[in-house]
């Protein structure tokens, strides 16, 4: 009995050692991590959006459907005064109608004035009895046939000279040639035969000074803007600057996207950009949609995310634990912390990685 009693001692101290052995070899090493406390700071909303600037006023500058270009006066990306001229169109054609007009218009003329001399012959013929009435009235007809072909050829000149100074295009604004549309020799394209929507442009004119920029929004945030909203543009030609702008147009229609995106367009007014800005430069613009001051608030990187839970790691007795919190105002790298946090908990910023709730930890640098 003696005997079995010590061989139980035995086998149970054997299994205690083996157990603490397994223990000590393999035992788990604190996980180094880095914390931060939350903080009373000001979260900012904002939505963003790339575009360009484009010049607030444009006007495309057009011919007759199917003109000849006889010259072409500009180039692009050209500074054109109003005024200055831009195309001569191919007037052969009119020239050679005018001239033919004029012909038939004397003929006319002098046709008249012999139908006219004719009926007051007539006339005095007919008191006298050497005419028939029948002869004065024919002939007096024959008289308003010739004026009403004098009233068409004029007519007929009229629209042609219109014509004639119409080919002779010129600049109904001062600014740049943003897109020349036709060379010399070519032909104004017909309305049916639209390339690009501009069926009869030769040109297209940006007006210089104020500008505006274009941006386009995803359809998430667009709910977000309204037109008056002040925002900053930050342009990639000019980094170190910042300019102020204003929403004064937000389409109704989303933007043609190839990749399939659903954005609008905003258009901005930048006024004059300090002359800095020059149409095509592209850009973001930065609308600030809500500001909260003196919230507590965490940098949106240590945040977990899982499905609709939000938790962070803090330490608690020197391990650590999984805490759900909940968020609200999202800035850029902000967020405001509604619940779930005191000012007072360390949240684990650096060494996630590895972590998982009850995992001891070491504190190798705590922020503030």
């Amino acid at each position: 009995m003696r005997r079995m009693l010590k061989t139980g001692l035995i086998i149970a101290a054997l299994l205690a050692g083996a157990v603490a052995a397994y223990g000590y070899f393999n035992r788990e090493e604190p996980e180094k991590v880095t914390v931060i406390k939350p903080s009373r700071l000001s979260v900012e909303e904002s939505v963003t959006a790339t575009g360009k600037v484009e010049a607030s006023r444009t006007v495309l500058v057009t011919a007759e459907p199917g003109a000849r270009i006889a010259a072409v006066h500009f180039r692009e990306q050209q500074y054109v005064r109003k005024g200055d001229l831009l195309a001569t169109i191919d007037d052969t054609e009119v020239v050679g109608q005018l001239s033919q007009h004029r012909a038939n218009l004397a003929l006319a003329e002098s046709n008249l004035a012999n139908a006219q001399v004719n009926v007051q012959r007539l006339r005095r013929l007919y008191e006298k009895g050497f005419a028939a009435r029948q002869d004065v009235e024919s002939a007096e007809r024959q008289v308003d046939v010739y004026r009403t072909q004098i009233a068409d050829r004029k007519a007929a000149i009229a629209m042609l000279e219109a014509k004639q100074s119409r080919t002779s295009i010129v600049s109904p604004i001062s600014g740049i040639v943003t897109r020349k549309f036709v060379e010399a020799g070519g032909v104004v394209l017909e309305s049916n035969t639209r390339v690009a929507g501009q069926a009869t442009a030769i040109a297209e004119l940006a007006e210089l000074g104020s500008t505006d920029f274009r941006a386009d929004v995803d359809q998430a945030d667009i709910a977000k803007l309204r037109i008056g909203q002040r925002a900053t543009l930050q342009i990639d030609a000019v980094p170190q600057r910042v300019f102020q702008a204003t929403a004064q147009e937000i389409a109704v229609a989303s933007t043609p996207d190839p990749t399939g995106r659903v954005r609008y367009g905003v258009t901005l007014s930048v006024g004059k950009g300090e002359g800095l800005l020059k149409v095509g430069m592209t850009g973001t613009a930065k609308f600030v949609v809500a500001t909260k001051d003196r919230v507590l608030a965490l940098p949106f990187s240590v945040i977990i995310q899982q499905g609709d839970e939000e938790t962070v790691y803090v330490v608690a007795d020197g391990k650590a634990a999984i805490r759900r919190i909940k968020t609200g105002l999202q800035g850029e790298d902000l967020v405001e912390v509604v619940s779930g946090l005191s000012p007072e908990d360390l949240v684990i910023d650096q060494g996630r990685a590895k972590l998982k709730n009850g995992r001891r930890v070491e504190l190798v640098d705590a922020k503030r």
